[in-house]
């Protein structure tokens, strides 16, 4: 029984060991298990494979064709042809499918990183989420044992006459409000953490055990340099611009599709010898060998498909100019709510301050004259408050530098 338990507790310990992962590792394990993200890289890998399959010349054409009814030549009568023909398309033509699949695998490639700064902004807004129900359950247990002291002075007040009864129900009443919001914040932990899990695709129940604790979070660079880093460096503007590279190359290879192609062959007839007379080569087969060219004389089509990539181009551009609009104004907005954080946070500190240094007036006064003990409550209970705030306003500050970091690799 007793190995049972040291197993037992073991394992136990080997668990939450295994649970115990740092902001940091979560995402990294994200990156590395992530379905959505597998998915997109599948697809990247299949779009390598397509250049091999294009950069080739078009497969040779073989023919066989019987004559039910012989043709009657002077050398004899044809029973059979075979043909073989290659087609050869214009110069640098298969250069060009080739320059144009390998653009389309070059945008997918950038959809991945996109997708890596997505997880990572889901993962932590998930993980902030989560650090904050758990913090303030501690809050709300850290001050429900004042409360509880509370309660014991209030029994004593009423033992010795100073005191009513009354104040010992409300001291209750409060105990048991703050034991249904841990209740209530323990039932909310449930959503950061299935969002975690189903990112980190494992099982959706797994507890997330926090390693963190956070203070005020820092934004250590300008917010000029971060808007103008994201124009170069954020890889969903990058994928725009490799997608118009993509119409780009399509314009080139529909100039190359107006130019001719070419292609050789040779036909071999088969002829049986005639008994009727016997000329010279009686019953000799026939080889010929023969020149084609396809000429593109119908233009509406290629014109037709250079407006429409010089369209995409254009609509592309715009899309660049309002992501980089709507990313600028992301990054404002994530300043300006670091700074309220940062300026609700002094605020509290200051009022927490003030709150504690009346609770001690009010303690002692009540220790003395069993006096003012709704009001030794009232900012009991505005002294929770203001640390829930507080922890807030850290978490907020961490929301906003979220919000910044989702805009680099």
């Amino acid at each position: 029984m007793k190995y049972n338990i040291i197993i037992a507790l073991f394992l136990f310990f080997g668990i939450i060991n295994i649970q115990a992962q740092s902001l940091e590792e979560l995402i990294n394990e994200a990156i590395e298990n992530n379905l959505e993200l597998k998915i997109i890289e599948q697809e990247y890998l299949s779009a390598l494979e397509r250049s091999p399959q294009i950069s080739r010349l078009p497969d040779p054409e073989i023919g066989m064709g019987v004559f039910p009814l012989p043709v009657e030549t002077r050398l004899g009568a044809q029973y059979l042809r075979l043909s073989a023909s290659q087609m050869i398309p214009w110069k640098s033509t298969i250069n060009g499918k080739k320059d144009l699949e390998n653009a389309k695998a070059k945008a997918l490639y950038e959809k991945i990183n996109v997708r890596i700064l997505e997880l990572s902004y889901e993962i932590k807004k998930a993980y902030y989420e989560l650090y904050e129900i758990k913090e303030s359950q501690i809050i709300i247990q850290r001050n429900m044992e004042i409360l509880e002291s509370l309660e014991k002075l209030a029994l004593i007040k009423v033992e010795i006459g100073k005191s009513s009864a009354a104040d010992v129900l409300g001291v209750k009443m409060e105990i048991e409000e703050l034991n249904q919001k841990i209740k209530i914040l323990k039932n909310k932990e449930k959503e950061p953490t299935i969002s975690i899990n189903q990112l980190l695709n494992r099982d959706l129940n797994i507890p997330i055990i926090i390693k963190d604790k956070l203070s005020i979070a820092v934004l250590s660079t300008k917010k000029d340099t971060i808007i103008s880093n994201i124009s170069s460096n954020h890889p969903m503007l990058k994928m725009f611009e490799l997608q118009q590279n993509i119409s780009k190359e399509a314009i080139k290879l529909n100039q190359l599709n107006k130019k001719p192609t070419f292609g050789v062959g040779m036909d071999y007839m088969m002829l049986t010898k005639r008994n009727d007379a016997n000329p010279s080569g009686n019953g000799r087969d026939i080889v010929q060998v023969k020149a084609m060219m396809t000429i593109p004389i119908y233009k509406q089509k290629y014109r037709a498909k250079e407006n429409e990539e010089n369209i995409k181009i254009n609509a592309l551009e715009l899309k660049k100019e309002e992501l980089k609009s709507r990313f600028q104004a992301m990054i404002e907005k994530a300043y300006a709510q670091h700074e309220t954080a940062l300026l609700e946070k002094e605020l509290y500190e200051k009022q927490i301050g003030i709150i504690e240094s009346s609770i001690n007036i009010l303690e002692s006064e009540y220790s003395s004259k069993g006096k003012n003990f709704d009001e030794l409550l009232r900012l009991e209970k505005v002294l929770i408050n203001y640390d829930l705030k507080i922890l807030k306003a850290i978490v907020n500050s961490h929301f906003a530098k979220n919000n910044v970091d989702r805009f680099f690799l």
